[in-house]
């Protein structure tokens, strides 16, 4: 007598019953893997459509990914729903020598209060590397004080080859504290800059 295979299911378990020729029943379950797409709040402050088409693209790239991303205009005021998220990308551009988006300005006293504990935050930072090389994407290293200040955890670093700038108060231990976009100077490489990034998300954001 062959061995008999009987397969049934039981919640979210497969089992194999093996009836063997001495009619003993073998049972092997297989449980049923669940896959939750982790969500990601992506919050962005723009006063040009620069900054608006870069997170159209990587909203594009993260869902791409797998994740799940609800994006938030700062603009609107709504600050306080960080909280809600484990993962966050938080994305500025950089004005003239060093300025700040102004509804990140505007945001920041709500900005300070919030806590980031056992969060995972992701920047992404716009800049000018040929009118203002001495300040080049200064504006995320403001948003980077308040993850830290918070006790958020920063990923996503970025290396600085590439780019042609003075000097850049993004830069931490030789890396962007960030991903760092210039729209106005080598726009032709942010779709694969983000893409790239985006990649590297994938396996920092992991197991939240």
């Amino acid at each position: 007598m062959l061995p008999v295979l009987i397969y049934g299911r039981y919640n979210n378990e497969t089992r194999l019953h093996i009836l063997s020729r001495n009619t003993k029943i073998h049972t092997i379950s297989f449980k049923k893997r669940v896959y939750v797409m982790a969500k990601i709040g992506v919050f962005y402050g723009s006063t040009t459509a620069n900054t608006v088409m870069v997170v159209t693209t990587l909203n594009s790239e993260l869902a791409r990914a797998g994740f799940e991303v609800e994006s938030h205009n700062i603009a609107g005021g709504d600050i306080k729903s960080m909280e809600s998220y484990d993962l966050l990308v938080l994305a500025t551009p950089t004005w003239t020598e060093g300025e700040l988006q102004e509804d990140w300005k505007k945001a920041l006293h709500q900005l300070g209060s919030l806590d980031f504990t056992g969060k995972r935050v992701a920047l992404v930072g716009l800049g000018d590397q040929v009118n203002y090389p001495d300040h080049f994407a200064d504006a995320i290293a403001e948003l980077a004080e308040y993850v830290y200040l918070g006790g958020g955890q920063i990923v996503g670093q970025w290396p600085v080859e590439g780019y042609k700038f003075n000097k850049s108060a993004a830069v931490e231990d030789g890396r962007f504290v960030g991903l760092v976009l210039d729209q106005n100077n080598e726009r032709e490489l942010t779709a694969e800059r983000i893409r790239d990034w985006a990649g590297m998300l994938q396996e920092e954001f992991a197991g939240y």
